[in-house]
């Protein structure tokens, strides 16, 4: 399977298999994952390496049905730009949208679309080597259909399933799973199919101002990779923007390290510290820098809560963003709030 996933795929794989009590870092050094061991948060992985842990951790935890299962017990925000994105849109068509536009935030594998025939609307996941990504393929399925459920707070029945894999002895698991009698296998592709009517139900957490903020998130996100392939001779491209570039991605607390940096930009942490060093910077300096940014935007444009917001920049609680944030701006977050309200 060409292309590369994030290390948050890679890391929720291996957490689901830790809970199942086998022993994640054994199934990574079984794999080609084993060069550079267990994936940094940032980092991405090449998706060749992470079919053959999946299919490991399937026989490891010995469970047919790994990859679905994998998928329905998903805990929404994992996958941190991609899921808020999902999120915060306005209605279910809108959620299922975001995540056919921004699929390579977390693979660049295969294809995903989303097409409409009458009252039907069909959400279409082409993987290469469909037999060999079962569970992946599944688990995508089951990742898709929770974040729906969770996001409406209501079941979420599809009208169909199509699913590359041949048809098992007996399925009544996957009829209980995905809430839809209508399973067809041995397709071209995995597919979810909705009424159009069910797509337009309002989600729980819409919030338009954030998910305006996350698409300008992902747009400084895409520059930043773009001006970065432009420099991959060791042209031009300062570290300073670089570094930006992959805090734009997301500041989750175990994104927020100077390591996952480097690890994401192929160089020693001590080296991009001095390379910053070099440019009148820190990485302290840029991260203090962008979670300052991004609290004004969060408090000012959205109706997160402040808890909410000290996760999404990194703080170890609250009361880490209070203190920062009183030392830029004088006040608490709650009071600045109330003075741009």
């Amino acid at each position: 399977m060409p292309g590369s996933l994030t290390a948050s795929v890679v890391n929720v794989l291996l957490t689901a298999v830790a809970r199942a009590g086998a022993d994640p870092r054994r199934l990574v050094g079984e794999t080609r994952l084993d060069v550079a061991g267990v994936p940094v948060p940032g980092s991405r992985v090449p998706a060749e390496a992470v079919t053959e842990l999946w299919n490991r951790a399937a026989r490891a935890v010995g469970d047919p049905d790994f990859g679905m299962n994998l998928g329905l017990s998903y805990e929404p925000g994992r996958f941190a730009l991609l899921d808020f994105l999902f999120l915060s849109s306005g209605t279910l068509s809108e959620a299922f949208g975001s995540v056919v536009r921004h699929i390579d935030l977390v693979t660049t594998g295969g294809s995903y679309e989303m097409s409409t025939s009458g009252d039907l609307v069909t959400l279409t996941r082409r993987m290469p080597a469909m037999d060999e990504n079962r569970h992946p393929a599944s688990a995508a399925l089951g990742w898709q259909l929770t974040l729906a459920r969770a996001a409406v707070g209501a079941p979420v029945r599809p009208v169909s399933i199509g699913m590359a894999m041949p048809a098992p002895p007996r399925h009544r698991d996957l009829v209980a799973a995905y809430g839809t009698e209508l399973i067809e296998f041995g397709q071209d592709a995995n597919t979810l199919t909705f009424r159009r009517r069910d797509l337009d139900r309002p989600l729980l957490g819409a919030d338009p101002a954030l998910a305006a903020l996350l698409r300008r998130t992902v747009s400084r996100l895409r520059q930043g990779e773009g001006r970065q392939g432009e420099g991959r001779q060791g042209e031009g491209r300062p570290w300073r923007d670089r570094v930006r570039s992959f805090l734009a991605a997301g500041l989750d607390h175990d994104k927020a390290t100077l390591r996952a940096a480097a690890h994401s930009l192929a160089i020693s942490p001590r080296r991009l510290q001095q390379l910053l060093h070099e440019e009148g910077t820190s990485w302290r300096q840029e991260l203090e820098a962008e979670r300052a940014r991004l609290a004004v935007e969060l408090l000012s444009g959205t109706g997160m809560p402040v808890a909410a917001i000290s996760a999404r920049l990194g703080y170890a609680d609250v009361r880490a963003f209070r203190r920062a944030f009183r030392r830029v701006h004088g006040r608490t977050p709650q009071e600045y709030r109330s003075s741009t309200a």
